[in-house]
């Protein structure tokens, strides 16, 4: 019983991870441009040159919009829903999405049933229609042909400010303009790379003494603690002299204990001795085993 309780607990916890992932998804969607008035831009699959509307991936992981919904009035937030299980709807990381807004959904996902000059407003809602993702309002009057009102992608989202685009970019990035590299706002201010040249020798020299200091440090380091030819062989003499001393104090000692006691007249002196007797019988009682026999026992009548 407890394991099942465990296994319900661990996949409803992974579903709430993955509704939460897929939430977290959801929320990097941008409106990134909008084309209120289109006279010569681009074109549907229809032929048909409309208004339009660009969503835009801001996160780095996949973000499926299906099942959302697009308005263009904040009192029906669910007025066009995008349909879910089209591959369409799943927006890759840093992806656009394009929708056209001329009244006509018979005509595909991505056309939705209402237009951009009608009231100056366009909003995402997540799935439940109730959370708003991204809004944008606009002056429809202030529109002109041709000429989008886009997100400057430049700048932070949370900074990020509305422009005119005089040349719109439909899944593309907004901010076209030309930044200057590092490279040439340094040829800029140096012309003759003087200053590139010497600020460059003047690292390299720096790093090169840097490093001398290091390696010298280093080897005085390890010279100190490393013992010389010289002094290995004065540590060699001393531990021979040692391991002599070690080896001969014993005989010394001996002999020292011995000629005191025989000059100091303490030492005993035995007056009994043996001496080896040269045997009559040549053989051994080992090979001679009958000198080990004893005579038979006389029997008492």
């Amino acid at each position: 019983m407890r394991v099942i309780v465990l296994k319900i607990f661990f996949c409803l916890l992974l579903m709430l991870s993955i509704v939460s992932i897929k939430g977290q998804g959801i929320k990097d969607i941008r409106i990134n441009e909008i084309l209120v008035k289109n006279d010569s831009n681009c074109i549907d699959q229809y032929g048909v040159r409309s208004g339009w509307f660009e969503l835009f991936n801001t996160g780095y992981s996949t973000a499926d919009v299906g099942g959302c919904f697009v308005t263009n009035d904040i009192y029906n937030p669910t007025k066009y829903r995008i349909p879910k299980g089209d591959p369409r709807t799943k927006m890759a990381s840093r992806t656009y999405s394009l929708f056209y807004a001329y009244n006509s959904v018979d005509r595909g996902i991505f056309h939705v049933n209402f237009s951009l000059d009608e009231i100056g407003f366009l909003a995402l809602f997540d799935q439940s229609g109730r959370i708003l993702i991204d809004s944008v309002s606009y002056d429809v009057t202030a529109q002109r042909n041709d000429v989008s009102f886009g997100k400057m992608e430049n700048i932070p989202l949370e900074k990020a400010i509305w422009e005119y685009i005089e040349e719109p970019t439909p899944n593309a990035i907004n901010y076209t303009t030309v930044e200057k590299t590092r490279a040439e706002k340094y040829a800029e201010t140096d012309r003759y790379g003087i200053i590139i040249t010497i600020t460059t020798m003047a690292i390299v020299f720096t790093v090169l003494l840097l490093l001398a200091i290091i390696f010298i440090n280093t080897g005085k380091y390890f010279k100190r603690k490393t013992p010389s030819r010289k002094q290995k062989k004065e540590i060699q003499s001393v531990q021979n002299t040692q391991e002599t001393l070690n080896t001969d104090g014993l005989e010394l000692a001996a002999i020292a204990t011995a000629l005191h006691l025989y000059f100091d007249d303490q030492h005993e002196v035995e007056q009994t001795g043996f001496w080896l007797n040269r045997s009559l019988n040549q053989q051994t009682p080992w090979a001679a085993k009958h000198i080990l026999f004893k005579k038979s026992p006389r029997r008492k009548k």
